[in-house]
């Protein structure tokens, strides 16, 4: 019998030991050893805890366990500190135990959570491979006081196996995970870089990695611009931030998540890697463009300049050179017209190609707008403080705002003395543009369409500035221009 008994225990083992080579899923295989290891040993009861380095515990399985145990949905097996939980957190537990007592079931029966079934004491045992430590597998029995050596030594011979099967598994699906991880990292890249919406490109990549690794926040910044993505809360989260710079691009993506590994991080760095290509890309690419668009009205420019303003021109002379040739007082009338028009015409073709390419605008924009103002009969002085060079698209944002300012100065001021006071350091860059005009009253919404002040607002808000207009009427109007050096990428999108 003794040695039937025995071999009926050595095939259970071999089936455990089976089990636990076989089953590649971790929850099932636990569930099964544990069930066949309370069967061969005569216990009654099992349970495995999960432990962190930090000593967080989690139930992660079990057997049968009593009635007092089981109270509220098993809520005092999961909370709250117990001998064998602090003896494995500081060490003193690194072999399998008697536990003499066990604050879970004195406490079931202190509190008359239920019946526990004579279940008193129990037996525990690390799960560990080598040097790295799992948890506890804790069995127990009714009436059952102590467990002998050979128990014991049974007990720690399976939660070695045990051990090193979780150890094989954990190899395992961090291999499928960065697998998986992999793909989805391919597949946003591809996203990223197909992606063509220039003024939601920051929200669309965020939001994007987040749905893709269900990454509980995903936050993007980029050049003083940032954007965040989150879905639930949780009150404890891990959180890698990666720092991205090529070009003149520069920020970083932030990663938060209850649980982050190695496998995240190197993601998250390869993340941050793309982004930086996807945005340095869009702001080339959005140059590429302003390039395009400038070199397009230098085409216009000197094409109006060839042909129209040089037929003007010689229109102008044509008309003189014919009044020296009659003595017809209607004739000397009617080409004195022509004389005028011509003229305005040849005036108006000169402020048009200067709208399409500054001439002086290489010698700063304060002599660019000076150089304008003479275009349109005005008398420009300025007030400079502050040197440096801007960046051509600020410089050309304000020479479009300063342009709009004289041409309303020309329209509408009845004046021809001009202000301009140009201030920078490394903050702002400031323009003012003052004239002692008739003025207007800024209640009176008739003036606001025939002064531009959307389009400049519009072109200074996508710098992050500010456009601001004092006047009153009879006492000549003040138009302020503040926009930040700080700003070094900027969304830009054209301003008709």
């Amino acid at each position: 019998m003794v040695n039937e008994k025995n071999i009926q225990k050595l095939t259970t083992l071999k089936v455990i030991l089976q089990t636990i080579n076989q089953v590649t899923d971790l929850n099932k295989m636990l569930q099964s050893v544990l069930k066949e290891l309370i069967h061969i040993m005569d216990l009654k009861t099992g349970w495995i805890y999960f432990i962190d380095a930090d000593g967080n515990f989690k139930l992660v399985t079990d057997y049968d366990l009593p009635p007092a145990l089981c109270h509220e949905d098993k809520k005092h097996m999961c909370e709250g500190s117990c001998w064998c939980i602090d003896r494995y957190h500081d060490g003193r537990l690194d072999k399998a135990a008697n536990i003499i007592e066990c604050k879970r079931i004195d406490d079931a029966i202190k509190y008359e959570w239920g019946d526990t079934e004579d279940v008193t004491h129990h037996a525990t045992v690390p799960l560990k491979a080598g040097n790295e430590k799992f948890g506890l597998l804790n069995v127990a029995s009714p009436n059952k006081l102590e467990f002998n050596e050979e128990e014991l030594a049974l007990l720690e011979s399976v939660a070695i196996q045990i051990g090193t099967a979780i150890k094989r598994l954990n190899f395992m699906n961090r291999d499928q995970k960065r697998a998986s991880m992999f793909q989805k990292l391919g597949e946003v890249t591809t996203a990223l870089h197909g992606d063509r919406n220039e003024n939601y490109r920051l929200e669309y990549s965020a939001s994007l990695i987040q749905i893709k690794f269900q990454y509980n926040r995903v936050q993007i910044e980029c050049n003083e611009k940032k954007h965040e993505e989150k879905i639930g809360s949780s009150k404890k989260m891990t959180t890698i931030t990666q720092p991205f710079n090529l070009g003149e691009t520069s920020g970083s993506v932030s990663i938060s998540n209850p649980s982050l590994d190695d496998i995240d991080r190197d993601i998250i760095e390869q993340l941050s890697q793309h982004l930086a290509i996807v945005f340095e890309h869009a702001r080339l690419n959005q140059k590429g463009h302003e390039l395009a668009l400038i070199q397009e009205r230098n085409r216009l420019a000197r094409d109006l300049h060839d042909s129209v303003n040089q037929l003007l021109f010689s229109l102008v002379l044509t008309v003189r050179g014919t009044k020296e040739m009659t003595e017809d007082q209607d004739i000397h009338e009617m080409l004195n017209y022509m004389q005028e028009l011509s003229q305005d015409a040849l005036k108006e073709m000169r402020a048009l190609i200067w709208q399409l390419r500054p001439q002086d605008l290489e010698e700063g924009i304060v002599c660019a707008l000076m150089a304008y103002g003479k275009v349109l009969d005005l008398n420009v002085s300025a007030d400079v403080h502050g040197v440096g060079e801007l960046p051509s698209i600020m410089e050309e944002c304000l020479w479009r705002i300063g342009q709009e300012a004289l041409n309303n100065i020309k329209k509408h001021a009845e004046t021809t003395e001009v202000w301009i006071e140009f201030n920078r350091d490394n903050k702002n860059v400031e323009m003012n543009i003052r004239d002692e005009g008739i003025g207007f009253n800024l209640n009176n919404e008739q003036h606001s369409p025939s002064l531009g002040l959307k389009s400049m607002c519009e072109r200074a808000e996508l710098f992050g500035g500010t456009v601001i207009i004092q006047s009153v009427s009879g006492k000549g109007t003040l138009l302020k221009v503040r926009l930040p050096m700080t700003k070094t990428y900027i969304d830009t999108h054209s301003v008709k």
